[in-house]
């Protein structure tokens, strides 16, 4: 299936796979949604 790298790691994103692409893209704006938090944490 298709895949992107995520982290260096490759992220399988084909649907076929029982995880829909729009599932991906949500989980990886919640990733940076916690990312963006945990940077003002730290005053970065």
């Amino acid at each position: 299936g298709a895949e992107f790298r995520l982290l260096g790691f490759p992220v399988d994103v084909n649907p076929s796979d029982g995880v829909p692409f729009l599932d991906v893209v949500h989980v990886l704006q919640e990733v940076q949604v916690q990312v963006k938090a945990v940077r003002r944490l730290h005053g970065v």
